[in-house]
């Protein structure tokens, strides 16, 4: 009987202190520097690229990741911006314990220090991320925009009551007039990598046209059927 009630007080202690951690940890990862305190490397380069940007020293920044400290957003940005989703419960709940498993990974020693990052360990979060900030580039209609205006995101951005809009006057015409016509499984993590140098990245939007940007294109049109199949 004992041991049974030494086992319960454990169990509501554990339970306890988890539920206090959630706020707690929530509340510190609002800091880059907390983020760092962990995820030393590479993500100290990533840190100190971004430092560097808001202070005007890098121009323009490496990599799309510490291009978002210029202006405007400046110091109001920060890691957890990208890699918590969209600040759904769920999502939060997954950044939880995404936080949990990186943190058994730092203490074991087993970290992936390589700087350059083209595979995403959470694709789902950092891609909720990027739709709820960038909800006005999957909502612009008009074929120039047909990269963004056809993901799968943006039909579903409409299916929550979003309404689309027209495109600058001029680039207005007859294709890609509704969002998400066709049925295709890219989303902006196949075009649009953050932890990857990109040479006079803000002159190319940060792209890597040849080796990433093209092969998905290629592949979005091989898997609907329509469009060119050879850009290169």
């Amino acid at each position: 009987m004992k041991n049974k009630k030494r086992w319960l007080g454990l169990g509501i202690l554990f339970i306890a202190l988890l539920g206090l951690s959630f706020p707690v940890g929530s509340k510190l990862e609002e800091s880059d520097s907390f983020c760092i305190s962990c995820h030393t490397v590479p993500e100290e380069t990533y840190f100190n690229r971004a430092q560097d940007t808001l202070a005007g020293i890098l121009a323009p920044p490496p990599d799309l990741s510490s291009a978002h400290y210029k202006a405007p957003s400046q110091a109001v940005f920060r890691c957890i911006d990208c890699h918590r989703g969209d600040q759904s419960l769920s999502h939060r709940w997954q950044t939880y314990l995404l936080g949990m498993r990186d943190a058994f990974i730092w203490v074991t020693g087993r970290a992936n220090p390589a700087i350059e990052k083209v595979f995403a360990g959470e694709p789902l979060l950092l891609n909720a991320a990027c739709v709820d900030c960038h909800t006005d580039s999957l909502l612009e209609l008009g074929f120039n925009n047909h990269y963004h205006n056809q993901l799968a995101a943006a039909g579903e951005l409409e299916a929550k009551g979003l309404e689309p809009f027209e495109p600058p006057e001029g680039l207005s015409g007859t294709l890609f007039i509704e969002l998400a016509e066709v049925n295709s499984s890219l989303d902006c993590l196949d075009c649009h990598h953050a932890h990857r140098t990109i040479p006079d990245g803000d002159q190319t939007l940060y792209l890597d046209v040849e080796f990433f940007m093209f092969p998905a294109c290629v592949f979005c049109h091989e898997e609907v059927g329509q469009g060119p199949l050879e850009l290169r």
